[in-house]
């Protein structure tokens, strides 16, 4: 079974037409609710994308993950903040060889400690004695933003594309009267 839809170029001019002549108030509304619903699913885009590239799960990269909404510009600002992230956040388990992370693999001779400030990490040694050692750590999603841009803006466009203007005439048409 298929199905065709055709658009007359007509019909478009008339559409727009009839957007035009509505009052102020209810544009701007609808804009606004069209905005805030993007806003919301850029933010799910990111993480999900983000959460594929570094390989963690989306709930940890939800938590550092924030998406603001001005009415005033009318422009949404996604922003994810993150250090890099410790290997012990992330699972890790202490074997003979090592330590063990879920979904990282191994790290040979490396261990798990607790600190006196209650700290606990990954550790490994770095020369020959007991000390020094030095903490190891994860990936850093906002780092992973910063270094391509080109593939979260691609996601953004994609979702701008395809979505905002169905979302602003479905806010339009909860808006208006039957």
């Amino acid at each position: 079974m298929t199905t065709e839809v055709r658009f007359d170029a007509s019909e478009l001019e008339a559409l727009g037409r009839a957007i035009a002549g509505l009052p102020g108030s209810i544009k701007t509304k609808a804009m606004a609710r069209a905005m805030r619903r993007m806003r919301d699913m850029a933010r799910t885009r990111v993480v999900k994308r983000t959460a594929e590239r570094v390989d963690l799960p989306q709930s940890q990269v939800r938590k550092i993950t924030t998406a603001h909404f001005n009415a005033g510009g009318n422009t949404i600002e996604i922003i994810e903040k993150s250090g890099w992230i410790r290997l012990h956040d992330l699972g890790a388990t202490q074997t003979k060889k090592g330590v063990r992370v879920r979904g990282r693999g191994s790290y040979r001779s490396a261990f798990i400690a607790q600190m006196k400030s209650g700290h606990r990490g990954v550790m490994k040694r770095t020369g020959a004695g007991r000390l020094p050692i030095r903490e190891l750590f994860g990936p850093n999603p906002a780092h992973d933003v910063t270094n391509n841009p080109e593939v979260y803006i691609k996601v953004l466009a994609e979702l701008i594309e395809s979505q905002l203007a169905p979302r602003v005439l479905h806010e339009l048409d909860r808006l208006l009267p039957r």
